[in-house]
């Protein structure tokens, strides 16, 4: 997945009846494949502040996985500098939205279908993310799959109300986005991410809000590590 920002993101709701055929979507959606070729792709992050193209190859070695950066790291100093060097070391190239569907349960309720696609509701897992236990029961998520190849094609997560996920901390608004694209092999991919938190933490007010875009996949030069 992309890296991940100072506050991680992972899901709840409710819904309409859960239809038979269901499950065996969402279980379609967890079983697919993980493995698959590695891809060179380039990701455009922007924090308002700043705007950084970053190419990135999956066969490379985990923390090495940025081959390039524009504008260059020798071009930047102080704060953004420290950020950008920061985002070059935190990204791992994980771009593969079926990760995403570890975090819902199998209580996840259909809410609305088309001919093609389903959209559930649910109460999320935080999984083996301690920092996400004290936050994901405060969230509502939503996630839309592909009924013939089980693949996400989006999946969302807000807070419907200001929340405390801990004594000296509050968050007033909470929201993630992604929508999600088909790789050249059929995975399905970050597309676009963006996220948006402000509230407050040791008397002090915070607000962090980035997108991320993922473009351009191409097959990697083979290195010898594989697929992520």
């Amino acid at each position: 997945m992309l890296p991940r920002p100072a506050l991680t993101a992972l899901l709840l709701a409710a819904g309409l009846g859960l239809p038979a055929s269901a499950d065996a979507l969402l279980e379609n959606a967890r079983a697919a494949s993980k493995e698959g070729p590695a891809y060179l792709f380039d990701m455009v992050f922007d924090d308002g502040g700043q705007r950084l193209t970053l190419t990135v190859d999956q066969a490379r070695p985990e923390n090495d996985r940025v081959v390039a950066m524009t504008p260059e790291l020798s071009k930047l100093s102080g704060e953004v500098a420290k950020r950008a060097e920061r985002l070059k070391k935190e990204t791992k190239g994980d771009i593969w939205c079926q990760e995403f569907t570890e975090s819902i349960p199998a209580s996840a309720k259909r809410v609305s279908e088309t001919a093609s696609t389903a959209t559930y509701s649910f109460t999320p897992l935080p999984g083996d993310d301690k920092n996400m236990r004290d936050v994901v029961k405060y969230l509502t998520g939503t996630a839309t799959l592909d009924k013939a190849t089980g693949n996400v094609l989006a999946y969302e997560l807000s807070a419907p109300k200001a929340f405390k996920p801990a004594m000296v901390a509050k968050v007033d608004r909470f929201s993630m986005k992604v929508a999600c694209k088909a790789a050249p092999d059929g995975r399905s991919h970050v597309d676009t991410f963006s996220l948006e938190v402000s509230g407050n933490a040791m008397m002090q007010a915070f607000r962090q809000s980035e997108t991320r875009k993922v473009s351009n996949l191409k097959a990697a030069p083979q290195s010898g590590y594989g697929a992520p």
